[in-house]
């Protein structure tokens, strides 16, 4: 019994190991607007020009640590030129030119893909209204925009997360949906099923033996 409690909660614990370092994916497809909650929780937009810019709003009534990256994903014929205007009101905060930094490729083992980095903005924001703008040349082809630093997974943005994996996989990657799994967060997914099936069993085993135990003393009495 004790072995099988400690197997379940090390399943667990690394079905949240999986989530960390990681951000929370937003599949944003063709959206022009988009308003952004919590702004320092490590959150990455994955999107597709239609033919204009796409504005992110930021609204803060407290002063927030601001992050924002630029990155692009790998093999899908667009260049690594994508650009982000970062204003307050009408001021302008910061301007993430796509020639002004040195695009670096990377593998992100979590989701499994390859992305080339942009640039990068981190700044101690006062409160207020914030607007983010991408954009690229002729405004065409995919992007991710990756807001804060923060990363935080609590069990519904987990379930959430699994759920729209296999949708940011098949349309923005344009691969088979069950290759989502095919990676870290896969592997932790399953041991954490498993963990929770079986601490689901143990808990109806106990529930069983004290539920026996209880009509045995009924009956003796």
């Amino acid at each position: 019994m004790k072995n099988f409690f400690s197997f379940a909660f090390a399943a667990l614990f690394l079905f949240s190991a999986a989530f960390v370092s990681a951000h929370q994916p937003y599949l944003i497809d063709g959206e022009r607007q988009v308003s952004v909650a919590d702004p320092e929780i490590s959150k990455a937009y994955y999107g597709e020009f239609v033919g204009t810019s796409t504005v992110f709003t930021i609204r803060e009534s407290k002063p927030f640590k601001l992050y924002v990256g630029v990155l692009v994903p790998t093999g899908y014929g667009a260049p690594a030129n994508v650009s982000a205007e970062i204003r307050k009101e009408s001021d302008l905060v910061a301007n993430l030119s796509a020639t002004s930094t040195e695009w670096t490729r990377f593998y992100e083992p979590f989701g499994g893909d390859d992305y080339f980095q942009g640039p990068e903005f981190r700044a101690d924001a006062t409160s207020g209204a914030y607007t983010i703008t991408v954009s690229r040349p002729e405004n065409t082809g995919k992007y991710v925009l990756v807001i804060g630093e923060t990363e935080s997974f609590t069990i519904d943005e987990t379930i959430r997360t699994l759920g729209v994996l296999p949708s940011l996989k098949s349309e923005f990657f344009g691969k088979p949906a069950w290759t989502a799994y095919l990676n870290r967060i896969g592997l932790f997914a399953g041991l954490g099923i498993v963990g929770a099936i079986i601490v689901l069993l143990l808990i109806q085993s106990f529930f069983k033996k004290l539920f026996g135990l209880f009509k045995k003393k009924k009956v003796v009495d």
